[in-house]
Order: C-alpha cells, then structure tokens, then sequence
C-alpha cells in the first residue's frame, strides 16, 4: 500500500517499534520514517536518511502526507462522472466523501499494519494516528484544490498560480508542524 509513508510515521512513534523511545525530530528523520518501513527501522536506528540529500528529502516528507490510495481512487472516479468544462454537484460529493474518508482509511491501514504486527488495534481515541489522519486531510485538501479538474474552478477567484501556492503552504506547514504533533502513542 502506498499510504504505508503516513502509517510508518506513525508506527515509528510508537513506544513498542524500533527505534524505542524516539519521535523523529527534524524533516530528515521524519522523511526516513514516512519511507522506511518498522523492519528497516529497525536495521538502520539511528533514524537518518541515506544517501539521500536535501530535495529527495524534501519530496520524501510532501509525498509522505497524501494518501495515495484515496487520491487514485478519487481521480478514477472524477474521470467517470466529470462532465468536460462543467462542474456538477456529484464533482463536489466526490470531493466531500474523499474528504471524510481520508483519515478514516489512515487509522484502517494503520490498524491492519498493528494487527500484522501481532499488537493490538487501536480502538481508544488517545491511540489513534491523529497526527496522520489530519496531516493526510489537509494533503488531500491541498492536492484536491491543485488538481487540474477540480471542482474548485467553478470559482471565479480560482487559478493555478493560487492551487500551487497552496500546495507549497500546505507542505510546508504540514513539515513543519509535524514534529510539534508528533507524540509517542504506544504504551
């Protein structure tokens, strides 16, 4: 699964996967951690990138937000009912169910990871990945508003200069906040 970078970055904070006790502290580490999966972690603990430099990182972290499965899934079905130069309501419910079920499909795969794992599934709120299930939705919002077809253009102050600004803010931000939301969730 492609959104294994958003659930590796939550199972990296996790008091009871390697390394112990860390929570990744700068865009470097939190690249290594939405990258690597536990059993490489494991491995390689010191939580660095290797071999990588500053804009494979910088990638690294931006692609670690978006979920990838709900961005194919909304473009396939945009493609189905997108009427050409038109923006109908079912653009908008497309856009407002993948909306809701982006973080709702992080703490899924995030469970299936610790279930694999043999852990148990986080079914308290206080262990949910909450940090990745927002970091995921704004990903979403920011990728939705940027998309070419989106239904964003029916506005007339809509523009591609205004959806790439967005997407740089929202990366941006997103890096830069992540290290503050980050907290371990295991026990």
């Amino acid at each position: 699964m492609s959104i294994n970078t958003l659930t590796n970055t939550a199972m990296a904070r996790r008091l009871d996967f390697a390394p112990l006790d860390s929570v990744p502290k700068d865009l470097k580490q939190i690249a290594f951690a939405a990258a690597a999966s536990p059993s490489s972690r494991e491995q390689t603990a010191s939580g660095t990138a290797e071999n990588g430099n500053a804009v494979n990182t910088a990638l690294h972290v931006l692609f670690g937000y978006i979920p990838t499965e709900v961005l194919t899934l909304y473009v396939a079905i945009l493609a189905a009912i997108q009427k050409p130069g038109k923006v109908t309501i079912a653009d908008w419910l497309t856009f407002w169910a993948f909306l809701g079920a982006t973080p709702v499909i992080v703490w899924l795969v995030y469970g299936a990871k610790l279930k694999s794992a043999q852990k148990p599934i986080p079914l308290s709120f206080r262990q949910w990945p909450l940090w990745e299930m927002f970091a995921a939705t704004i990903a979403y919002s920011a990728w939705a508003f940027a998309f070419p077809n989106t239904p964003f253009t029916d506005y007339g102050w809509y523009s591609a200069a205004l959806a790439g600004i967005s997407v740089l803010v929202a990366s941006t931000v997103l890096g830069l906040l992540a290290p503050f939301f980050q907290r371990p969730l295991g026990s």
